[in-house]
């Protein structure tokens, strides 16, 4: 039982609620007093184990149940859940209302997926209860499959889970989630349940699942609980159970939750019955939701019994049957508020039912009516209390509406909320609060929750703020808290605070391998969780770790934030908030959270330092200490995102007000080591920043120190800076009348700069960086005396600065120490050019004096690195470093080779020489990296040099040394086999292939005459002779003799390898170094100016450490500091002995009389610098909108395109239905026009005589056509006639195929001419080719209007297409339309073609009336027996019934051609009356024939009077069902009447059936009636 109960372990408080916490709420469920409410309470439970095949119970997946009986309380079942199940209040509860029995599976299957997708992730938000049907089948089954997915996700995660650091300290990355509660309410006769292991509260029942379906459902084997009803019951009241159950969990489960109370700053908030000394308040109400997806006919009973109970529903439209229902209603009521909406709806909605729900209301309207009232009733309970209960997700009009499931749970919850006060009210509050937080909406938050208080300001509690700092994806709740006020970071952090926050990171793999074992060099697995050794104290790892990553010392003080936080302020509050506010900042920087990190940075009031400060650390971190290759690539990104906000922030300040920029410059800040801006940037490494103009002034500034020097132009000339300088320092006079100075006053800096926002460094001078122009008058300015006024003028100004400040500041600015240095330094590469180049020892005295200026080159550089590591920490002093050892060892091997042998001669002078010259060689390239990279033009063109000299040359140098040694080996080996000695063939093969990059040796390639003969012999026994060993070989042997080992050998071998190696080098590997250098000088370039931007920072750094006096002048700087220095120690020194006590009394006395300045940054400058992050926000946004513009387009347009399909979709529909409608419109009116026709002939006595018809013809119209389902185009009387203009006429085309008769009349009926004719049009072949081809296939060529006999299968044929319709007494001629078809004389049909007849035109028959008059009794021997109506006899005819179409018709025999008609007729009475099967008739009858044929079958009787009677009775149009527009029946109609007895009665059979009694009854197709009609017209008949 408890390795069952393992999956469901006990729910651990939330700590957000935490305040108060007892465990009498954990209550075992074992003990006797527990067990005794359990015994009466009508509950027995345990567990449900499901197996499946091939499973064992081991393996088996488990389930908690409950059994309910009927008299159970639902109090009960509460506490059932409290105590056995131990189940806490849920956050929320979701309520899935969707039956079994009307679920139809979804089409999309992308949307099942993004409803579990959004299900899972609302239940991995927050503690959220599921409650479903809990069968196997349905959206039950959908939601247990999702719960199923996410628990075997868990289990993975779970497994794999060997890293120290996935497993947090206080809670698992996993086991942080909620657990997974799926509640199934069935009852017991719907589940397929063993009733023999029924128990108590402990049982376990094991259910198998074999996959077949048998009555009982099944149950979902993924539901984690089950309440199961025990008594037997209805859907109905299964629904009421589960409401119950429902109502019942909106009530707290055991003991509620409580809230910590906050402080509003509205007392009508806070109004309430709860005392103020009470710190929490308890949860009364759990929210709940109901989601109604598809659904019957009990679910809207369900959805209506939650909205009366206030409730709120989410229907999701798009998923059919009751949810699509309830949203039409819903939106009806919404966009229709007339009169008429009630009485649209439910007749609409009447028929909308009937197609979802066709078998629920058979034969049951009062039902139907109830289902359709609570529709409209769910709809009326939408709006309740100034609130909405009712929202409707439409998954067509937005697509992620499934997938952002838990937002529109929310939404529906909130928007159901109505505003609420006192305790409920912070209820309220903090519990919508945290769900947003959970489940990560902040628009929801700031939409429903703040903006509905937006009247007060509310304080958060700290535990809200931990999760938004710590839940991922969370910053925008911590930019919304921010920007609320909702907290005071100062009372919220303190040295506890921030190393929980450290110890609770989501994702603590970069703190941990980065910064820990990275920087800090801690033990990997143990150095996390961090102790409070982390966080307390200057001294501290955190500190120690932002120094390594800064080189800032002291940036997190825990003793200060703590401070602030108790209350005893060791600062402004102002300044405490700033301080909380870069701890949470260094703590989201150093996590690698960027998102909390870019919320916090806004808010910061030193936004541009601290961008700064930030893209300094990742950066720091990115190169130095990441080894993962995917977090360097996103340190650095973030890392530029940050250097590029500093930079936009200092455009956005320069573009304001130039001089507060450059001035901020200088600013420093006591919280960053009192650095200042433009120091941070440098030690950021930010070029971009740098390189800004505003910037670049500063530095213009910086190296002209404290002069100012003027331009003036004499109109022809004009004289450069670096000339008035060197005048200024030589003569000293210039100075005056050239230089100003900016002097210190006591109130300050005197500014002499006059702003210019439009000045840059374009605008300076290119060569030495000269400070900014002063105006003057364009008029005056090119006057020779104007100019030497104002010189003079300008001199006596200068003379109110004493002369040993001029002196001061003129040797002490950058830009003169740079020039002086400079013209220094050519003198002493002169002097060292001189000293090398003279012949043969040299000079010992020049040497001597290149010595000690070397030397004193050597200790200036010393100097310099020893000041820049002490105050500029953040420079590099890897190369100065090497250098000065390269000049000691320089100075050190100079002195031995070249000073001492003047005393001591123990070396060559030659190699003296050469150790000068490499010294000389190394001073001159020293003027690249010292004095040219000052200059703008020179200065990119050296960083592109170093970038393709470190980059390009060396790769590929290390590529060419391959084929240098292979080449040059091989080349040596090939052409000069007998080279001696070694070391000089080794010496010369490598010279032979480096200096082949740059001269072509070849002239070795061939050998010459003294050489030639020496090779002739090659043999191995030669070689052998000579020696067996190389070591130990003959040289007396002439091959090795020193004239024939220089001989080079010719073969093919040579020039094969010394030609590959000149391609290759020459060709490829030149090619390749030039490309490479190509790509990088044009990838450099780019870049090159803002790089040498950024290093005049160094350069001037650089000479500002300079002394004033170059080398080798510096020895007097140096005489004159020790001298300094032992003045201020023999000072100090005498000071320290005459002191006393009188002494230190006048001291203390004038310590107590100082004050203290203490200063502290105005709110004005923090003002400043938040309205230009303000305006940074607000461009970014604008950026980012613009960014994000496409992807909303996009958006836009995929949800235009999916409206379109609807609408189309909907189109399409309404489109058929107006087409239906049209159509029934049609089928309406030609049914109305059958009808008139028929109203018109059901008097007999009122109809027309056949010769005088003129109805139009009815059965050529009729649809559809005979033994086809084809449609006629619908054509009504007004149209039937071709004269009258019918523009939309479009008859369908139908021929019945050839191949479809009968195999003996194949060859006798017209082929499909059409058809033919279309393929001959569409072929390439000529018309003589095409007749020519017809004529071999036998094809005959119709002759419309006549008759004519074709000779088939050696048989005439006698095909007539004359027409039998006569006009006026005149056979007409019938017309071809455009495609040369017959057209039906009587007009239109709505088909064209030949359909089933035989023949294109006229289809000619005979048709026959054979009559009689009817007896009462058939017998020949009685002959006044007749039936008379009316006094009239009574005429009965013979008929034919059609087996095909079961219709009645008149006897008729149709021409083929090779007989003759009244052969064919006979033929058919025969088969068709008689049923004769074997016929033989005369196939050329006649008509007296024919006659006489039927004369046989009288009786004999009496009299001269035959007893026989015949007639031709019409020949005509046909009106028929079979006729077309182009091929149509016509009959020639005979009346056999007899008189007398017959013996025809004795040989048809089934007589009964085929003799009709003519009268107003009977019913013939087309105008056999009238036939019919005329012939008892005739004979006197009556009719």
């Amino acid at each position: 039982m408890d390795e069952d109960l393992e999956e469901f372990p006990e729910i651990v408080q939330d700590p957000v609620y935490a305040t108060v916490r007892s465990t009498a709420s954990y209550i075992s469920t074992d003990s006797a007093d527990d067990l005794d409410w359990l015994e009466h309470s009508k509950l027995a439970g345990g567990i449900i184990k499901f197996l499946y095949e091939g499973s064992t119970e081991e393996k088996s997946h488990t389930a908690y149940y409950v059994r309910v009986e009927e008299e159970a309380l639902i109090d009960d079942l509460a506490r059932y859940m409290s105590k056995v199940w131990k189940k806490r209040n849920p956050d929320i509860i979701l309520s899935v209302i969707s039956s079994l029995s009307h679920y139809k599976k979804w089409k999309n299957g992308q949307e099942v997926e993004d409803f579990q997708a959004g299900l899972i992730q609302a239940m991995n938000s927050t503690n959220m209860w599921v409650l479903t049907n809990g069968l196997d089948g349905g959206i039950a089954k959908i939601v247990g499959d999702a719960a199923r997915f996410e628990r075997e996700r868990r289990i993975i995660l779970t497994s794999r889970k060997k890293d120290f650091y996935v497993k947090l300290s206080k809670r698992d990355e996993v086991d942080d989630l909620p657990r997974l509660t799926v509640m199934g309410v069935v009852p017991k006769l719907q589940i397929d349940f063993d009733a023999s292991k029924e128990g108590i509260h402990d049982s376990i029942i094991s259910l198998k699942k074999s996959g077949i379906k048998s009555e009982a459902l099944e149950l979902n084997s993924e539901h984690s609980h089950f309440i199961i009803m025990e008594q037997n019951t209805d859907l109905k009241e299964l629904e009421n159970f589960r409401l119950r159950v429902e109502e019942r969990l909106l009530m707290p489960i055991g003991r509620g939750k409580r809230y910590r109370k906050m402080q509003m700053f509205d007392p009508t908030l806070n109004a309430g019955s709860i005392p103020e000394n009470l710190p929490t308040i308890s949860s009364t109400c759990t929210p709940m939701v109901g989601l109604l997806i598809q659904g019957g006919p009990i679910d809207i009973d369900h959805v209506v019994d939650l909205l009366r109970r206030k409730v709120p529903v989410l229907v999701v439209q798009g998923s059919g049957q009751a949810a699509d229902l309830l949203s039409f209603v819903y939106f009806e009521k919404v966009n229709h508020t007339g009169e008429d909406y009630e009485s649209y709806v439910k007749t609409e909605l009447i028929k909308r039912m009937m197609n979802c729900f066709p078998k629920d209301f058979v034969d049951d309207e009062l039902a139907r009516n109830r289902c359709r009232d609570i529709f409209l009733e769910c709809v009326s309970l939408a709006y309740q209390d100034n609130g909405r209960f009712l929202t409707v997700l439409d998954i067509n009009a937005d697509p992620d509406g499934l997938r952002n499931l838990d937002k529109y749970i929310l939404m529906t919850l909130f928007e159901s909320q109505v505003s609420k006060q006192g305790s409920r009210f912070q209820e309220q509050f903090q519990s919508d609060l945290k769900l947003t937080l959970d489940w990560n909406r902040p628009d929801l938050a700031a939409s429903q929750i703040f903006e509905k208080y937006d009247w007060t300001t509310i304080k958060i509690t700290p535990e809200l703020f931990d999760k938004a700092l710590l839940k991922p994806g969370r910053e925008k709740f911590v930019e919304l808290f921010l920007e609320r006020e909702t907290i005071l970071l100062h009372e919220y952090i303190n040295y506890k605070k921030l190393l929980d926050l450290f110890n609770n990171v989501a994702n603590p793999d970069f703190f941990c391998q980065i910064c820990l074992e990275g920087v800090l060099a801690k033990s990997p697995g143990m150095s996390y969780p961090v102790g409070k050794d982390f966080v307390i104290g200057r001294d501290c790892d955190l500190n120690y770790l932002l120094y390594k990553l800064t080189n800032l010392e002291n940036l997190v003080s825990s003793k200060d934030i703590s401070m602030n936080f108790s209350g005893q302020f060791v600062c402004d509050k102002v300044t405490a908030e700033r301080k909380a506010l870069n701890a949470l900042i260094y703590w989201s920087v150093l996590t690698f959270n960027p998102g909390v990190t870019r919320v916090l940075w806004k808010k910061s009031d030193q936004p541009m330092v601290m961008a700064l400060v930030i893209s300094m650390i990742w950066h720091n971190l990115a190169i130095k200490w990441s080894r993962d290759l995917d977090t360097k690539r996103q340190l650095k990104q973030a890392a530029i995102e940050f250097g590029k906000q500093a930079v936009k922030l200092l455009d956005l300040s320069y573009s304001d007000s130039c001089l507060n920029t450059i001035a901020s410059l200088d600013e420093k800040f006591p919280e960053l080591n009192n650095k200042t801006t433009i120091k941070l940037a440098h030690i950021a490494r930010n070029k971009f920043f740098i390189a800004h103009k505003s910037c670049q002034k500063w530095l213009v500034q910086r190296w002209h120190g404290n002069l100012l020097i003027r331009e003036v132009d004499y109109g022809v000339f004009k004289l450069p800076n670096w000339l008035k300088i060197y005048l200024s320092v030589l003569f000293i006079f210039p100075m005056l009348f050239w230089i100003t100075y900016e002097v210190k006053e006591e109130n300050g800096i005197k500014l002499t700069v006059e702003e210019d926002e439009d000045m840059d460094l374009d605008q300076m001078d290119t060569q030495d960086l000269m400070p900014m122009k002063m105006k003057w008058d364009k008029s005056t300015k090119g006057k020779m005396k104007y100019q030497m006024k104002e010189m003079l003028s300008y001199g006596r100004q200068n003379l109110k600065v004493p002369i040993y400040l001029q002196f001061y500041y003129l040797w002490s600015a950058p830009i003169t120490k740079f020039y002086v240095s400079q013209i220094f330094y050519l003198f002493y590469l002169t002097l060292f050019s001189y000293a090398v180049i003279i012949p043969s020892c040299g000079d010992f005295y020049i040497d001597l004096v290149v010595y000690f200026w070397t030397a004193m080159i050597w200790v200036e550089i010393i100097r310099k690195t020893i000041i820049k590591r002490k105050e500029y920490k953040e420079m590099k002093i890897f190369w100065t470093v090497l250098e000065i050892v390269l000049i000691g060892a320089f100075l050190l091997v100079i002195g031995l080779l070249r000073i001492v042998p003047k005393f001591v001669p123990f070396i060559k002078y030659t190699t003296a020489k050469f150790v000068m010259s490499l010294g000389l060689l190394y001073f001159y390239y020293r003027l690249l990296s010292v004095f040219l990279p000052i200059s703008p033009v020179l200065g990119p063109m050296i960083i592109n040099f170093k970038a393709m000299m470190k980059k390009d040359f060396v790769t590929w140098l290390r590529m060419f040394l391959i084929f240098m040694f292979a080449g040059g080996i091989t080349i040596q080996a090939v052409l000069y086999p007998n080279y001696y000695p070694l070391d000089e063939s080794i010496i010369m093969a490598l010279s032979r292939a480096f200096f082949g990059m740059f001269l072509t040796k070849i002239d070795d390639l061939d050998s010459n005459e003294k050489c030639e003969s020496f090779y002739d012999n090659q043999t191995k026994k030669v070689c052998y002779n000579a020696a067996t060993s190389f070591w130990n070989r003959n040289t007396s042997q002439i091959r090795f003799q020193p004239e024939y080992a220089s001989c080079p050998y010719r073969s093919f071998g040579g020039y094969a390898i010394v030609m590959q190696y000149l391609v290759i080098t020459k060709l490829i590997l030149l090619t390749l170094l030039y490309a490479l250098f190509s790509v990088t000088n044009a990838k450099v370039q780019s870049e090159s100016e803002e790089i040498w931007k950024y290093q005049v920072y160094s350069i001037i750094v650089d000479f500002e450490t300079r002394l004033r006096l170059p080398a080798p002048l510096n020895f007097i700087s140096y005489i004159i500091m020790s001298l300094e220095f032992i003045f201020k120690k023999v000072k100090h020194f005498f000071g320290w002995c005459c002191k006393s006590s009188c002494c230190r009394r006048k001291d203390a006395l004038d310590g107590r009389n100082k004050l203290s300045i203490v200063k502290v940054c105005g709110s004005v400058d923090y003002s400043y610098w938040k309205s230009c992050m303000k305006k940074l926000n607000e461009e970014t946004e604008k950026t980012t909108k613009e960014e994000a513009r496409p992807k909303e387009q996009s958006q836009r347009i995929e949800q235009l395109v999916t409206q379109s399909k609807l609408q189309k979709e909907f189109n399409d529909k309404m489109t058929e239905q107006m087409s239906n409608l049209e159509r029934q419109l049609i089928v309406c009116s030609l049914a109305l026009e059958q009808i008139a026709h028929k109203i018109d002939t059901i008097d007999p006595k009122a109809r027309p005589e056949l010769e005088t018809v003129t109805n139009l013809h009815m059965a050529s119209r009729q649809s559809p056509y005979p033994q086809t389902k084809l449609q006629r185009f619908p054509v009504f009387d007004k149209f039937v006639s071709w004269e009258e203009p019918y523009p939309t006429y479009d008859p369908v085309l139908y021929t019945k195929p050839v191949d479809e008769y009968k195999e003996s009349v194949q060859n006798l009926v017209d082929p499909d001419f059409i058809e033919i004719t279309e393929r001959l049009i569409m072929s390439s072949q000529s018309q003589a080719e095409r007749v020519s081809l017809l004529s071999s296939t036998g094809f005959q060529v119709p002759m419309w209007n006549n008759s004519a006999t074709y000779v088939i299968n050696d048989t005439n044929v006698e095909v007539n297409r004359v027409s039998w319709i006569t006009k006026d007494g005149m056979p007409i001629r019938y017309e071809l339309d455009s495609s040369n078809m017959p057209i039906n004389p009587m007009g239109r049909t709505g088909l064209r073609g030949r359909g089933k007849l035989r023949r294109w035109g006229p289809n000619h028959c005979v048709m026959l009336v054979v009559s009689r008059w009817k007896r009462y009794q058939s017998t020949s021997q009685s002959q006044q027996n007749f039936i008379t109506v009316d006094g009239k006899k009574v005429l009965e005819v013979l008929v034919v019934l059609k087996r095909e179409t079961g219709e009645i018709t008149l006897p008729s025999g149709k021409e083929y051609g090779d007989i003759s008609l009244y052969s064919a007729v006979c033929r058919k009475f025969l088969e068709n009356i008689f049923e004769s099967s074997n016929v033989e008739l005369n196939n050329n009858m006649t008509e007296q024939q024919m006659v006489q044929f039927f004369e046989q079958f009288v009786e004999p009787h009496p009299g001269p009077f035959t007893g026989f009677t015949s007639g031709q009775i019409y020949k005509g149009y046909m009106d028929d069902p079979c006729n077309t527009d182009n091929a149509w029946r016509e009959a020639e109609v005979w009346n056999i009447h007899y008189h007398v007895p017959d013996n025809l009665d004795l040989k048809i059979k089934d007589k009964e059936k085929k003799w009709k009694e003519v009268s107003s009854y009977i019913r013939l197709p087309g105008n056999q009636n009238l036939i019919v009609q005329e012939a008892a017209r005739n004979q006197g008949a009556y009719f």
